[in-house]
């Protein structure tokens, strides 16, 4: 008989899934900058899109590191619903806006799960939460260039929702307004202005950086037309290859919401 969790198991593993193993890691808000008209123009990546990859694997070696010697192994599950398996570990919890947040390091957090043969007998297994401070806090409802946040909904509408629209190859729907554009991927608006964010929402990293012709070549880049290597390598410094054909779109809605 198959179990419901199956499908989120991985395949091809050569050991049993006995335990699950669900991990928090700080991630950071990078700058990207771009060279525009002789000018620098800077846009942010929200955390976890630059290491949405490889931190999976980073950890994933520090586990095993940390197993193997006693003869157990684990393995990346990343489909298993990760932000609801760190909460119920005790690792976060629900912000109003439905981004998992950590105590320490606010959202700004990459949650990771793995499965593992160590056995795992007894563990707590904490209720659905959402913050306290939710509670009365309306920030992230006001600040959603959106209105994707509803205070009477402990979903968002991800229809409407800008990070779900800056990653789809579509054109932007006519009813989305010029300002809500503020992130090159994503959006940082319901998290910057979180009071739970307030000692982390400074943590910025330098990332890559476009030249003038660079920034020029995104721009003016035509549908089906391969983009330069120069490009290309830099997308992929930057860990957001898979977005790359958006790039031309998000930044040009950038820096027209910024004359």
């Amino acid at each position: 008989m198959t179990s419901c969790t199956d499908k989120f198991i991985p395949g091809g593993l050569d050991f049993e899934p006995l335990s699950l193993i669900s991990v928090v890691a700080p991630c950071a808000q990078v700058s990207i900058r771009f060279n525009y008209c002789g000018k620098p123009f800077n846009s942010l990546l929200p955390p976890t899109y630059d290491v949405m990859y490889t931190k999976s694997l980073e950890v994933l070696e520090q586990i095993n590191a940390f197993l193997n010697p006693s003869g157990f192994k684990a393995a990346a599950a990343d489909e298993l619903p990760q932000k609801l398996l760190a909460v119920h570990c005790g690792l976060g919890q629900y912000g109003r806006n439905n981004i998992c947040y950590n105590e320490e390091f606010g959202s700004f957090i990459r949650v990771l799960s793995y499965v593992s043969d160590m056995p795992c007998d007894e563990t707590a297994w904490f209720p659905i939460r959402r913050m306290d401070t939710c509670k009365t806090c309306r920030a992230c409802v006001s600040s959603c260039p959106t209105k994707a946040i509803d205070k009477n909904r402990n979903l968002i509408n991800s229809d409407v929702c800008i990070t779900s629209i800056n990653e789809q190859q579509n054109a932007f729907p006519e009813w989305l307004e010029k300002s809500a554009h503020n992130c090159l991927l994503g959006c940082m608006k319901c998290q910057s202005c979180c009071p739970k964010n307030i000692k982390n929402k400074n943590n910025i990293i330098e990332g890559v950086s476009f030249t003038d012709d660079e920034t020029m070549e995104l721009l003016e880049h035509k549908e089906d037309t391969p983009f330069s290597d120069t490009i290309v390598a830099k997308v992929e410094a930057a860990g957001i290859s898979t977005y790359i054909k958006v790039l031309p779109r998000n930044l040009a809605a950038l820096i027209d919401n910024t004359k």
